[in-house]
């Protein structure tokens, strides 16, 4: 791979999240440090993609992707940073090319999201729930980066919308937060492990010990609400 001017290896987890925090909180310095650590997984990502005139533009594209990986990051969830920014940085990669000419993947990319996708369908059937990320990288042998990259890589374009998903999610935990305080005790334990530790409706309804139709239907209502929250 050719070398990146400023490029420094990545961060461990730990340091990572508190670069994180500094950054989110105003610290342009420590905004800094965390982009020059992962100028290396912007060029990974944008080498995923060939037929591009300029690998420069896409690096540019990529980095945009980073930065706002940087200000959308929730640093309550238990996800390393990188696994969080392939998909963002691969996302703002994919809606430039879309606007500007034809996306072309990789041949090796095609092949590791075919892997991935066989491999999720057996863990799923294997877990009784969706897996994770990781789950799915260490059966396969491969990076969780890798695996969010073939993931969202081919992923069809209307689910890379205009408005950023990253951003979009960060905007619907804002309004839960603001909306939990005023649900019932039921809509809260439905909520908070729905959406704040990303349990099936399967899960959610074991713990409860209610039905899966009663957590869907507690959702739909919940997200009325959440509706009139956001406006």
């Amino acid at each position: 791979m050719e070398r990146i001017n400023g490029a420094l290896p990545p961060l461990e987890q730990k340091l990572a999240r508190e670069y994180l925090a500094r950054a989110q909180a105003g610290d342009q310095g420590a905004r800094e440090v965390l982009v020059r650590h992962n100028l290396l997984l912007v060029k990974k990502v944008a080498a995923r993609f060939t037929g591009a005139d300029s690998m420069d533009d896409l690096f540019q594209v990529g980095c945009i992707g980073l930065l706002k990986a940087v200000d959308n990051f929730d640093l309550s969830r238990d996800t390393s940073f990188s696994t969080y920014a392939v998909p963002r940085i691969m996302g703002e990669i994919r809606m430039y090319l879309r606007d500007n000419k034809p996306v072309k993947v990789s041949r090796d990319l095609v092949r590791i999201a075919s892997l991935v996708k066989k491999c999720r369908r057996s863990l799923e059937q294997e877990l009784g729930r969706e897996p994770s990320v990781g789950e799915v990288a260490a059966q396969l042998n491969l990076g969780v980066e890798e695996v969010a990259a073939a993931e969202t890589a081919l992923a069809p374009p209307a689910d890379l919308c205009e408005a950023d998903s990253a951003q979009l999610m960060d905007e619907m935990r804002i309004a839960l937060k603001e909306v939990i305080g005023r649900l019932e005790l039921r809509e809260r334990q439905v909520i908070t492990l729905r959406f704040f530790q990303d349990m099936s409706q399967h899960q959610v309804a074991d713990k409860l010990g209610i039905s899966q139709g009663h957590v869907s239907r507690i959702e739909r209502e919940v997200l009325i609400k959440l509706k009139t929250a956001m406006g």
